[in-house]
This record gives C-alpha cells, sequence and structure tokens, in this order.
C-alpha cells in the first residue's frame, strides 16, 4: 500500500507490516549507536542518517499518533546521546546530520509541520529536507557526507520503497563504492515481481532499475513454472541484488502484511558482518514478525530449493533455535571440512564464509562449532597453534578451526563429503 499525507489532514492508519519495519529500524539504530560507541573514550560520534523515502512522518495507529522513520531517527539520536553519556566522565558529542528525501510535495509538507510542532529546525545543516526524487539528490547527499567524514563516512541509508523498481541498484552499488562504512535498509516488493513474471517488453523496461537483462528474465520466467519455483526465483533475485549491489552481506526476509500473500523483503545490505549479525539477532528478538521459505540452516531463501516441491516457511521463533542447532548440525560439519581441511580458518573467517547462506546468528555457528570440537570433529587452535581444552566454552574471533590429520571413521563421523 502507499501511505498519503496531506498537510491539512490526519496521518493514514499505519498498517502491521509497516509497524514492523518501523520497530525493527527503531531496535536497529538503539544497537548500531551502542556497539559504535562502546569505548568509554570516544570523545565525538559522526554518523549520517539518509531517509530517501521519508513520508508524512507520522501514522494513526488505534487513535494514537506514532512516528514515521524519520522522526524514529531523530528520537533514537537523542535517546542515545541521553543514555550514552549517563555514566562518562567527558560528554560524548553526537553530530548527526539527518536527510528527508521525499517525493510528494503535500508529504513533504506534511512531514515539515510534523518537525516544526516538535521542536525540531530544519536548516539545511543537521536537518535537512528535501522534496525532490532520491536519485537526483544522491550526489549531494554522499558529498555532504563525504565533506563531513572524510575517513569513515558512516552512514544508514533507508530506503523504504513501494514496489521493487524505485530504486537503481546501480545508486546502491554507488553508496558503498564511496561510502565503504554506510550500510543500506532496502524494501523490495519481492512478491510483487514474481507475481508479475513475464518476458515482455513492458516488464523488461520496468525491472531496468535492477538491471536484470532479457535473457535472465525468461530464465526467472522458466523457473517461476518448475519446482520450487518461486524459492528458486527469491533466491535468484536475492544472490542478483548483492552482486549488482556490491554488498557483502546481506539479511533478506519477508515481512508478510497481514492479509496478503505478497511478501515484502526488508534487506539489509552491508560491508561488515558485525552489522549483518546485529540485523539478525533483531530478527530473532522480532520472531514471528519475519519468515522465509526453506530452512534455516544453509537452506535459507531457497538452498537445495528443488529437492522438495513443497517448501515450508521458516519462522523466527524461540522454539525454532533448538531445530536450526539441529539443522546446523546435519549440513556444518560438511561445510567447515571443506573450508578448513588444508589451512586452518578462525572463527571470524568462518562466520564471514558462513553469514550469507544462514538465518543463524553468529552465535549459533559458534555453538555448533563448539559442540563439534567436543564431539571430537575437529580441533580448536589458538592463533600460535596451541589446541584448546575440551572444556572451551567460548570461541574467540581469532581461535582457528582445524581438522585432525585422522578424521573419524565414515558412518561415526558427521562429516560424510570428503
Amino acid at each position: 500500500m502507499q501511505f498519503k499525507w496531506h498537510p491539512d489532514e490526519s496521518p493514514p492508519q499505519i498498517e502491521d507490516h509497516s509497524k514492523a519495519k518501523l520497530s525493527v529500524l527503531r531496535r536497529y539504530l538503539r544497537l548500531y549507536f551502542d556497539r559504535l560507541n562502546a569505548n568509554p573514550n570516544r570523545e565525538v560520534f559522526k554518523v549520517d542518517l539518509v531517509d530517501g523515502f521519508a513520508g508524512g512522518g507520522t501514522f494513526r495507529d488505534h487513535g494514537q499518533i506514532v512516528s514515521g522513520t524519520p522522526l524514529i531517527m531523530l528520537e533514537e539520536l537523542q535517546a542515545a546521546e541521553e543514555r550514552l553519556n549517563l555514566n562518562r566522565n567527558k560528554q560524548l558529542i553526537f553530530d548527526c546530520s539527518c536527510y528527508f528525501v521525499e517525493l510528494e510535495s503535500a508529504h513533504s509538507e506534511h512531514l515539515r509541520n510534523v518537525l516544526t510542532e516538535r521542536g525540531y529546525t530544519v536548516d539545511d545543516s543537521k536537518i535537512i529536507l528535501r522534496n525532490n526524487s532520491f536519485k537526483y539528490e544522491i550526489d549531494d547527499i554522499i558529498a555532504n557526507i563525504q565533506r563531513r567524514q572524510p575517513l569513515a563516512g558512516r552512514a544508514i541509508f533507508l530506503l523504504d520503497q513501494t514496489g521493487f523498481s524505485q530504486v537503481e541498484l546501480a545508486l546502491v552499488r554507488r553508496i558503498f563504492e564511496e561510502l565503504p562504512a554506510a550500510e543500506v535498509i532496502l524494501t523490495f516488493a519481492a512478491d510483487a515481481l514474481i507475481n508479475h513474471l513475464t518476458s515482455s517488453p513492458a516488464l523488461v523496461k520496468a525491472v531496468a532499475p535492477l538491471e536484470l537483462l532479457e535473457r535472465d528474465l525468461h530464465q526467472l520466467v522458466e523457473n517461476h513454472s518448475g519446482v520450487g519455483g518461486r524459492a528458486l526465483i527469491q533466491r535468484t533475485l536475492r544472490d542478483h541484488i548483492r552482486t549488482i549491489t556490491g554488498a557483502a552481506f546481506d539479511t533478506p526476509f519477508f515481512v508478510v502484511p497481514r492479509g496478503s500473500r505478497r511478501a515484502l523483503w526488508f534487506i539489509h545490505l552491508s560491508q561488515h558482518p558485525t552489522a549483518r549479525d546485529v540485523m539478525m539477532r533483531i530478527h530473532w528478538e522480532t520472531q514471528n514478525t519475519f519468515q522465509h521459505y526453506g530452512r534455516g540452516d544453509f537452506r535459507m531463501l531457497g538452498w537445495d530449493a528443488l529437492e522438495s516441491e513443497s517448501l515450508s516457511l521458516f519462522h523466527f521463533e524461540e522454539l525454532d533455535i533448538p531445530v536450526l542447532h539441529d539443522q546446523l548440525l546435519e549440513t556444518m560439519p560438511n561445510k567447515l571440512f571443506g573450508l578448513a581441511s588444508e589451512y586452518p580458518i578462525s572463527i571470524t573467517e568462518m562466520r564471514i564464509a558462513l553469514a550469507n547462506e544462514t538465518a543463524a546468528r553468529f552465535s549459533d555457528l559458534d555453538d555448533v562449532v563448539l559442540r563439534l570440537f567436543r564431539e571430537g570433529e575437529l580441533q580448536i587452535l589458538t592463533p600460535d597453534d596451541k589446541l584448546r581444552s575440551r572444556t572451551l566454552k567460548t570461541l574467540k574471533p581469532t581461535d582457528r578451526i582445524a581438522f585432525p590429520d585422522i578424521l573419524m571413521l565414515p558412518g561415526i563421523s558427521r562429516i560424510t563429503e570428503r
């Protein structure tokens, strides 16, 4: 649904899927600010927040006015500054600029009124409001961020588009090329695209921002009608988005609107594994709001989709964690053997190698590695190649996974592919 705002009218009624996205954004910002300011000696924290489809700033929810994405950004900034300065001898200064871009004039005016009513000053310095298309503002935004942060370029871009073609993937690629520390949260109406798959010239034009070639569309159309077709298309699209944007890590999960079978992807794209893990933990905390096809281990979003004609939906519920660990125990030994059979790899390297293939948090991966270690399937070494004790309870990022020269016998070992 595309929401409508007017400066002289009440804001639109919020829907459940939007509430889910707003909740995740708020939680992520809170963890983001805390994680990056864990060092008590930091004196200044610079960051830029960009909302490329800002809307009107507020919604109605059962008679109450609730904050939209621009207000959530501002509220979490203020809350973080107060929270992080509670026990500091020297005050931490938040140096942040927020960019709110909205194409519709009525929406932009409603947002301006909302900001003014709440005491915020739109001054083209700390709060920049632009009534324009995001693609026409990105040059100026990137230049401003580079000028303010010539080294880090730390920023979060929220691109909550309607549909699947309002954001050119080339723009996301530019963000990562020019601002390596940036992160992007992108809404993508995957089911809308899948439901309208066709090789007609009209669709070729419609998907041009996704950089899908006509031959790619033909392949997607063929996959659509095959066994596990929807999951296979999801995997193909997910890989395509990550490849075209140049993002090293992504967490793509469905927000399923009530009363609709057309799921939206809420994709977090980044270049750093820690950012990916923080977002993954939020998905688990949110539990059943998010779901996806396939298993939770290494069959996420269509991995090995063709082995079954029907793919169940994986739900993020606490009851699924033991199931996830059991699934990881089935498939992770072969993954680890492929990674570390010749040379040891660090825990950090293992996490990076497996991050995009699973719904598991890094803590889940670590727990399974420890269990395999205690079972004698593999070894855990210190950085200087000393063997860790079997009583080891916590892995360090610098610990190394290795396999003994003599492996456990087939039939006893969990490793089946050697």
